[in-house]
């Protein structure tokens, strides 16, 4: 029997597991109770993870060829979000959801494991099945390539799946080169002097300041870059004021921006700080700006794309058109030959057409033996990689 024949006797178990992990959504690198259920999986079909970064997990499963092993990624946190959904499977930590897919790429990443174990027959190669804590900040990638997964197990490529429902449902999507962009967030702070807003000529207003310094900044992208370049300044926090009839003397904004390469960032890290000091000279006010770099921008190596090409039916796979999300996957990119594949969610007759990061974007199971499918063609290439 062919792997795309066994792979749909697996769709009861890509509900179950992806049901269960649905409920315990948890942020961060606090994910005890999501890293316990992979463990007793995981334990139960007879395999030992091994605990990484406190709740990170990885499972290295030798298979036939050990010197040409490959590795799976799977993120494993959640995001702040309340679910509004009225289905039988909703999150039981209120205030918590697993709102970008998440629990899909763990499910597949198990699912990968138990066909492995049912099937050694096919470990044509040795994989190395990754959790990673933290992808939605502060990071886990990092951490877990820090401390030291791939001395300890040398791999020759690693891919790793995202759940889109901008793609067609069951659809596989990637692209060589570029395909998610570099992302940083700022942070700035406005001091001026407060005062009666009967009296505005005794006082220095952060609020008005605050205003300029925002449309300046938001003419970085229109003004000051190239338009063919692939670029984005957004402001997505706003905080000041206490009173109408005060003239604030603080006030707080946040933002991100995103490009697809270096010389296109630091760019932007240097207007961002002239206007900043410009703002700062013209109002008299004291400005504060912090930039805190997020990941790097997701680059896919061009002979992995090739091998996907050559693996996944032309049926099976759409063009992807670079977006300016972001991914910690970059990091293992930097540190093995990667590959980032999207997979389709989007079907808008079953109502699967909300957007990542919604409080009601869901998505059909059975796509993920799609990704399940995909990688087992991934771990039986016939040549080396």
């Amino acid at each position: 029997m062919q792997d795309s024949e066994r792979v749909k006797n697996y769709d009861e178990e890509a509900i179950r597991l992806r049901r269960e992990l649905h409920q315990i959504p948890e942020e961060g690198f606090d994910l005890a109770k999501t890293q316990a259920y992979l463990i007793n999986y995981l334990v139960d079909l007879g395999y030992q993870p091994e605990k990484v970064c406190e709740t990170g997990l990885i499972l290295y499963i030798k298979g036939q060829c050990d010197d040409d092993a490959i590795a799976f990624r799977a993120d494993m946190d959640a995001l702040c979000i309340l679910e509004e959904a009225d289905h039988d499977y909703v999150s039981c930590h209120p205030g918590w959801m697993h709102a970008c897919g998440h629990d899909g790429h763990m499910t597949m990443n198990l699912l990968l494991a138990k066909y492995l174990a049912d099937f050694p027959d096919q470990r044509k190669r040795s994989v190395l099945l990754i959790f990673q804590p933290g992808e939605e900040g502060p990071g886990g990638a990092k951490p877990m390539i820090e401390a030291g997964i791939f001395e300890k197990y040398p791999v020759k490529a690693i891919f790793g799946y995202h759940l889109f429902p901008f793609i067609e449902e069951g659809m596989l999507a990637t692209k060589a080169g570029p395909m998610m962009a570099q992302n940083s967030e700022f942070f700035i702070t406005v001091r001026g002097i407060s005062g009666h807003a009967a009296q505005p000529q005794r006082s220095m207003d952060a609020i008005v300041a605050s205003a300029s310094l925002i449309t300046c900044l938001q003419s970085i992208v229109s003004r000051n870059t190239n338009p063919m370049e692939s670029v984005v300044i957004s402001i997505g926090l706003l905080n000041g004021g206490t009173r109408v009839n005060v003239v604030a003397d603080e006030v707080k904004l946040g933002g991100t921006i995103r490009s697809f390469s270096n010389k296109s960032h630091e760019k932007l890290h240097r207007r961002i700080e002239e206007v900043v000091k410009g703002v700062e000279l013209t109002h008299g006010c004291n400005i504060e700006l912090k930039f805190i770099e997020m990941y790097p921008p997701v680059i896919n190596n061009e002979r992995l794309y090739e091998i996907y090409k050559e693996l996944i039916p032309r049926e099976n796979r759409v063009p992807f058109r670079k977006v300016m999300l972001s991914e910690d996957f970059s990091y293992f990119q930097s540190a093995v030959p990667g590959l980032y594949i999207g997979l389709g969610t989007g079907n808008e007759k079953k109502g699967y057409n909300k957007n990542l990061h919604t409080s009601d974007f869901n998505f059909d199971e059975t796509v993920l033996l799609k990704g399940m499918e995909a990688s087992l063609k991934l771990i039986n290439y016939s040549k080396n990689y």
